[in-house]
């Protein structure tokens, strides 16, 4: 590490797939080592919206100082650049009291630009991208991977063909610029922002599937689905970029009476599955310092690895 990236503030980032434990596991380190969590989950951000996105509780928002949690509503768009944004003024007041900031959550393209940054993509109209939009909402997110993969097969390989956002973005950037959007990603040289400590939270692929499942079963008892219908009364539709999250999507089919009770939560839960089978692809791209199972967490020993990462002198433990 050079004598530049030795100045950089240091961050510890806890990550994994959805169900894997994160904010219970993060939760515990911040309380001890006096922390202060970033949410890097890109539902979360959204007001009205709880039980579906497993926010955390009331307590646990009391016990541990949180940011970018219920900062927008429903209908407004978020972008990794805002996110970008956000949390780096979270973590200067985080740092500024000599807190440590916890970077907490499951949308992996959130931490590497908040870790690494953003290529620099010339201004895209509206326009172009709520055409690409309706296409993916009219003829699903496959048709267009299979269209990107025609016009740039570098990023077509590189995005997953069920991520509707990222396909959209990266052909709304060739269609206005003419230029694959992979060579924005070649051009730029990302640099490193934050010296950072990487913890991975998973389990055996049964074991996180059935966690899943039994997640989603607590949510629908919680009153998911009442939630959901208050969202619908207070104004919001199935074109707002919140309402198009996993679990709550899948309730429009439900209330227009096209499709059953158990077979909206059965598709809620393969959905949620499915994502989960996707975070663990792009984590396990990423560098990683500490992989570790619920089942093997050993408190102390994570301390420790962390304590190392800091100098023992910056962590300050209240146990």
């Amino acid at each position: 590490m050079n004598s530049k990236e030795n100045r950089l503030p240091k961050l510890i980032i806890v990550c994994g797939p959805t169900g894997a434990g994160k904010t219970s596991l993060a939760l515990r380190l911040a309380h001890e080592l006096s922390g202060e969590i970033i949410s890097a989950d890109s539902r979360q951000i959204y007001k009205y919206m709880n039980i579906g996105t497993a926010k955390p509780t009331i307590k646990e928002l009391e016990c541990v100082p949180h940011h970018l949690i219920d900062i927008i509503t429903p209908d407004q768009k978020f972008t990794a650049g805002k996110f970008v944004k956000r949390a780096d003024m979270a973590i200067s007041e985080i740092v500024a009291k000599k807190h440590i900031p916890f970077i907490v959550g499951g949308t992996g393209f959130y931490i590497k630009s908040l870790l690494y940054g953003l290529s620099k993509i010339p201004y895209i109209p509206n326009k172009v991208r709520n055409k690409l939009t309706k296409q993916v909402e009219q003829k699903g997110a496959h048709n267009l991977h299979c269209m990107l993969n025609e016009v740039d097969p570098i990023a077509a390989q590189k995005i997953d063909p069920n991520d509707g956002n990222r396909i959209v973005r990266a052909l709304e950037v060739f269609q206005v610029t003419g230029t694959p959007i992979s060579s924005y990603w070649k051009k730029d040289a990302l640099t490193k922002r934050y010296q950072y400590f990487t913890i991975f939270l998973n389990d055996e692929r049964s074991v996180l599937y059935e966690k899943i499942n039994t997640r989603v079963d607590k949510m629908v008892q919680e009153g998911l689905f009442d939630e959901f219908k208050h969202l619908l009364e207070m104004g919001y539709t199935r074109n707002d970029p919140g309402m198009n999250s996993l679990g709550y999507k899948e309730i429009f089919a439900y209330i227009d009476k096209t499709q059953d009770f158990p077979t909206t939560i059965e598709l809620i839960k393969q959905h949620m599955r499915n994502y989960a089978k996707r975070q663990l692809t792009w984590f396990n791209k990423q560098k990683i310092h500490l992989t570790i199972s619920p089942s093997q967490l050993t408190l102390f020993d994570i301390k420790n690895q962390i304590m190392e990462f800091l100098g023992h002198d910056e962590a300050c433990c209240n146990s």
